[in-house]
């Protein structure tokens, strides 16, 4: 085993971070604390400790990593790893299974074909919502349909990643200007759909784009994503008082209730 000391920068805790050597020989423990989401989280870790009252203390003091898989550019993808957390008060280790990925963005994109189209609650609203549908083995899922989505690139620029993904996964252009901001802004930015074992945050935004049906029926079916990283998506448009019952994608359900709350927010 692998190990070294991390230090928090704050509350100056002390935590073992241990390795088997069958990872190491791979990825060495300066690659792994380099992990953008590692260092993430172990500055959140750094803040509760630091701020945590008596009766909410709970001590941190070994982490072991358990499996890294990387991406073809050979940067980390993703981090498991078991965490030695106790509850000082009731004196109990808690469950520490962590599975790390980062955060990641999901876009609402509302495809309008008459301009200055009056903005409406979504449950009445017919205009078009674009849909990626695509092999998800993990729930698994051969035709999961979903809001477009991606990964962030580690520099946690929400909006360019967005725009970005927006692009890979439909052949839209949209400037990061275009897009609305939908998540709220309060620390820690995004929202958690998985917290029983994984870091994941969402940052969520909308983009209206206003088009001709031809190009409504371009998109239709329309083949994307980036092949030789295994993306296979094809391209659904349904109307947004029907996206509710059109997929079992949360970010798309997160985004509905976001979007109205947004346009109700501009409408006072």
């Amino acid at each position: 085993m692998d190990a070294t000391t991390l230090t928090l920068r704050l509350c100056k805790a002390q935590i073992r971070l241990e390795c088997p050597l069958s990872l190491t020989r791979t990825t060495p423990l300066e690659t792994i604390q380099k992990f953008p989401p590692l260092v993430q989280w172990l500055d959140t870790l750094d803040t509760q400790t630091l701020n945590a009252k008596h009766n909410d203390k709970i001590v941190v003091d070994k982490i072991t990593i358990q499996s890294i898989d990387e991406f073809g550019s050979g940067k980390i993808g993703f981090l498991k790893f078991k965490v030695s957390a106790t509850h000082t008060q009731e004196n109990k280790q808690l469950p520490g299974t962590v599975f790390l990925r980062g955060g990641s963005v999901a876009m609402l994109i509302i495809l309008r074909t008459s301009v200055g189209e009056q903005r409406k609650l979504s449950f009445q609203d017919d205009s078009f919502v674009l849909l990626t549908e695509q092999p998800r083995m993990a729930v698994p899922m051969f035709n999961m349909v979903e809001i477009p989505a991606g990964m962030l690139d580690g520099k946690g620029e929400f909006a360019g990643t967005a725009a970005r993904e927006i692009h890979e996964e439909t052949g839209l252009v949209i400037d990061s200007s275009e897009l609305i901001e939908l998540t709220p802004l309060d620390e820690p930015q995004g929202l958690f759909p998985s917290v029983g074992a994984c870091d994941e945050r969402v940052h969520f935004f909308a983009c209206e784009k206003t088009v001709t049906d031809e190009q409504l029926d371009q998109l239709r079916g329309k083949l994307s994503g980036l092949r030789d990283d295994g993306e296979l998506i094809t391209l659904r448009l349904v109307r947004m008082c029907d996206l509710w019952q059109q997929t079992h994608d949360m970010k798309a359900t997160t985004a509905m209730y976001l979007w109205d709350r947004w346009v109700h927010k501009q409408c006072q």
